[in-house]
Formats: C-alpha cells, structure tokens, sequence
C-alpha cells in the first residue's frame, strides 16, 4: 500500500516557509506604512510653510512706508494699516494693527533664524517715494520642520519679494 500525504517534516517547512514569507511581506508593509506617514507630516509641514511665505511675499508686494531691522519689517498695507513682521525666539509673528498671530504653525515648524536685507537705491533725494523705496526685499529663514512622529529636519532658504511701491512716484500713505 502506497502512503497518500504529507509527513510532518514537510508539513513544518511549508509552515516555516509562510511564516518566513509572511514575516518578510509584514516588515515590509509597517515600514511602507511609517514612510507614508512620515511623507504626509512632512507634507502638511512644508504646506503650512508655504502659505506663511506666500501671506509675507503678498503683504510685501503691495506694501509701503517699509522700516527694515535686522529680523523685523514695519510697512504699511494698501489700505494703510500698520503692520510688523517680526522674529520672537522659535516663531515669526505677524502683527496687523493690534492683531498679532504666528505666520507658521508651532506644532508643526520652530523657527530658528529670521533675518531682512533691503536692496535699496543710495540717494538722499525724497523728491519721488520711488527712488529711496526698496527696489528688493529679502528674507531669510532658518526653520526647523517637526513630524508628529518626532522626527525633525532643518529647511533654510531665502525669499526675495520686488514690492510694486518701487514703480509708483508716491506712497499711498500719509
């Protein structure tokens, strides 16, 4: 009589097989799960501070009246509104009349560094708004990008901005 089956030997390394099979596709899963994870923190991360830099380029575009210092812009808006953009330890704040609130989120960027440099023509003549306005402002960032994993990196870059104030012949603002 012929045996029809399988022995336990081969029993057990099939089962070995599968669990060494289903280890490997697991530790492969988890970790495509964690960097999906770790992308979309980064992602909601760099969006927030793409629409901080886009708030301070559009107010610097249609700004006037600027002060540049070191870390700090007061300008005035369109509508002649005071504003201040400035650098308080780990957070860019920006102020709109008595109204202050951070550019970025502090849950999800720590800034490190904020500094302002002007490009502005050297003359002493106030005959024209235009020719003593800031023909480029230019601002730099030293941010520290947080996950809510933990996980950290540093973003430094620069951000110039042409306010349109340059071309006219006046301020708006008394």
């Amino acid at each position: 009589m012929k045996n029809k089956g399988y022995t336990l030997l081969e029993a057990m390394i099939v089962i070995f097989m599968l669990m060494t099979i289903l280890t490997i596709v697991s530790i492969i899963y988890t970790s495509l799960v964690k960097t999906t994870i770790l992308a979309n923190d980064y992602y909601q991360t760099l969006e927030n501070v793409r629409l901080g830099t886009e708030k301070v380029g559009r107010i610097l575009k249609y700004g006037w009246n600027f002060q540049v210092s070191g870390s700090a812009i007061n300008l005035q808006r369109k509508d002649c509104t005071p504003v201040n953009i400035n650098f308080d330890q780990s957070k860019l704040n920006y102020c709109e009349g008595s109204t202050c609130s951070s550019l970025f989120d502090e849950n999800l960027v720590k800034v490190n560094n904020f500094l302002v440099a002007t490009d502005t023509p050297n003359t002493n003549q106030r005959y024209a708004y235009f020719q003593y306005a800031p023909k480029i402002i230019i601002l730099y960032y030293s941010l520290e990008l947080k996950s809510k994993r933990g996980v950290t990196t540093t973003l430094e870059f620069e951000q110039a901005v042409a306010p349109l104030n340059s071309a006219y012949s006046q301020s708006l603002c008394p």
